[in-house]
This record gives C-alpha cells, sequence and structure tokens, in this order.
C-alpha cells in the first residue's frame, strides 16, 4: 500500500505560476510609489501600471489556493489509505476506451460546435445585410474568424485529451472528492466545484460516468468524465457509484 503523501510535498507547477505572477503584480504595483522619480516621466501611465498590477497580484494570489487545492485532491487520489476505490485496465480494453470516448466527446463537441457556429454566421450575416458598405464586412470577418477558433480549439482539444490519456497506464483512482483517470484530474470539491451525479453505465465496457459543476461567469460550467470498469472491478465500481450517491443525498440543497 502506498505512503502517505508528504505534508510538505512540493508546489505544482500552476502553484509556482501563480506566485511568480503574484509576485510580479504586487511589484509592479508598488514600485511607482517606491521609486517614484523613475518614472516621472511616464505622464501618469504609471498609475495604470499600479492597476494591471494589483489586479494581477490579487488574481493569481488568489488562483494559487485553487491549484494548491487540486494538489491535494491529487496527493489523496495517489494515497491508497484515502480512496474509495482504484484499479487497472489492460492495455488493451484502455485503447478502445479511448478511442470511444474520443468519438463521443467529438460528437458532443461538434453539436456545440455548431450552434456557436450557427449563431455567429447568423450575426455576421446581420451585420452584413444592414450595413454592407460601413462596418458590416469588418464584423462578418470577426465572426468568421471566430468560427474559424471555435473549430480549431474543438478539433485539438479532443484530439490532445486522446493521446494525453494514451499516454498513460489505464489507472482508475477515485475518492470522495476526485478522480484521477491516467494522468487526468477531475475535482469536485473546494472552490464552488459540486457533484451532480454519478451512475453505472453499462455497455460494451462498463464505465462509471461522474458529472460535476464548476462556477463560471454566469451559470454553472457542467463537465463529466467517464471511466471503464473492468468486469473483475464492477463490485469495487458500483460501490463507488453507491457511495458517492449517499454523498449527494446527504447535500443540503
Amino acid at each position: 500500500m502506498n505512503a502517505a503523501p508528504s505534508a510538505t510535498s512540493p508546489l505544482s507547477t500552476g502553484e509556482k505560476v501563480c506566485w511568480i505572477l503574484s509576485i510580479a503584480g504586487f511589484l509592479a504595483a508598488i514600485l511607482p510609489f517606491l521609486a517614484p522619480d523613475t518614472f516621472s516621466s511616464w505622464g501618469g501611465g504609471q498609475y495604470a501600471m499600479v492597476m494591471i498590477g494589483l489586479l494581477l497580484g490579487i488574481t493569481s494570489f488568489i488562483s494559487s489556493f485553487l491549484f494548491r487545492g487540486r494538489r491535494q485532491v491529487r496527493q489523496a487520489l495517489l494515497d491508497d489509505e484515502r480512496l474509495l476505490a482504484r484499479w487497472r485496465v489492460e492495455d488493451a480494453e484502455w485503447r478502445e476506451f479511448t478511442e470511444d470516448d474520443f468519438l463521443v466527446e467529438r460528437q458532443m463537441k461538434r453539436v456545440l460546435f455548431r450552434v456557436v457556429a450557427g449563431i455567429a454566421l447568423l450575426i455576421g450575416l446581420v451585420f452584413l445585410a444592414l450595413d454592407f458598405e460601413g462596418g458590416g464586412p469588418r464584423v462578418m470577418g470577426v465572426m468568421l474568424f471566430l468560427v474559424l477558433a471555435c473549430w480549431v480549439a474543438m478539433t485539438l482539444g479532443t484530439r490532445l485529451q486522446k493521446n494525453a490519456r494514451q499516454r498513460h497506464a489505464g489507472e482508475v483512482h477515485v475518492s470522495e472528492d476526485g478522480l484521477m483517470l491516467g494522468g487526468e484530474l477531475h475535482v469536485w470539491n473546494g472552490f464552488g466545484a459540486r457533484l451532480e451525479s454519478c451512475d453505472f453505465v453499462e455497455g460494451r465496457l462498463p464505465c462509471i460516468e461522474v458529472v460535476y459543476s464548476t462556477p463560471a461567469k454566469n451559470q454553472r460550467q457542467v463537465n463529466s468524465v467517464r471511466a471503464p470498469v473492468p468486469a473483475a472491478h464492477r463490485p469495487a465500481a458500483e460501490a463507488v457509484v453507491a457511495r458517492l450517491n449517499t454523498l449527494l443525498g446527504a447535500r443540503p440543497e
């Protein structure tokens, strides 16, 4: 059994970047006051630097705790004593799962892309019809660029996710706070994240499907992850589903 992770484990890359940006931001915010003569020729531009520095410093400082929470969940998922379950998927089944999941994810993102592209093109066409001699063509150009950018992000994102999963062994680690699928971490506890549902999905290769949400600008962003379940580990997977659903039932509305 794995030993418990050390409380002094090193910072994650995300935490290091956040702390560097936070320090840089706060330095930018105080330098105009520490050395006013140096910035006297900026014509007031130093105060814009102060505002940008404060924004960068505060945002990065807060974000560092988000990355810290993710690191702690990852550590817990590598500690057998704190897991609900852990299993390994054979290489052939893992390749089959990553191919099937890639096709499902691509189809879902294509549907979303069609909606976004349709709205963007409709807006562009309206502006083109109303102001063909003025700004209409420029708006249409921006909308076409947006559609292209979304298509590139969708295509590369799903392909990179598939390749990243295939580079890792097919291991599944599940705790009450998150799940690690290969090297891919999903966290549904902390910083407003919330578990929404957990189900056992039958199929050629059965899976557990976990749906969770995270705070977004005006609404919650819904995320889902499927983890394959080999036949020998089905009882453990069903126990995981039962436990997570128990936690869902005990959660205050």
